[in-house]
């Protein structure tokens, strides 16, 4: 008996590595379709960092599920607090210029979507002294009512 119960185990376990399993289908044309807004939300979002408008930025983000929000090594249970303290550090700054060198967008089902984006940022504060930083960036996007927003991110430069 032990030993019939052995080798059904060990034929259950490999059939789960032989047998093909997957996630949700998504087609190619599907994928396209979501890579191409969440592109289009994350680029506007990108402005509204540029034109230092935090709250047009906050528009792109939902925090009902509080997943938690990283930027540079500190932990924010809720996105509201992180925006509080971004509007502060932002009193001297007149001008920001970001770009992006390499932007990855990765579709795991029709409702979420992973972004990681890699790009420098140049800041001017008071027109008068300014610094360059090296940005590291991951973005979960989920479609809440038809639109595409922020659940959780994180953010970390090298500066």
């Amino acid at each position: 008996m032990k030993k019939t119960l052995t080798i059904s185990l060990i034929c259950f376990l490999l059939s789960g590595l032989i047998e093909k399993s997957e996630g949700q289908n998504t087609t190619n044309l599907q994928k396209s379709v979501i890579e191409k807004q969440v592109d289009s939300v994350f680029h506007s979002m990108i402005i509204a960092a540029d034109n230092l408008d935090y709250d047009k930025l906050a528009q792109g983000v939902d925090d009902h599920y509080q997943a938690g929000f990283i930027s540079n090594n500190s932990y924010y249970t809720r996105f509201d607090s992180l925006i509080t303290i971004a509007k502060s550090k932002i009193q001297n700054v007149t001008k920001q210029n970001i770009t992006i060198q390499n932007e990855k967008i990765t579709v795991l089902s029709d409702s979420i979507v992973l972004l990681t984006a890699i790009g420098d940022t140049e800041v001017d504060i008071n027109s008068v002294n300014s610094f360059k930083a090296k940005f590291f960036w991951t973005f979960v996007y989920e479609k809440i009512n038809k639109n595409w927003k922020v659940i959780q991110s994180h953010q970390s430069n090298d500066r």
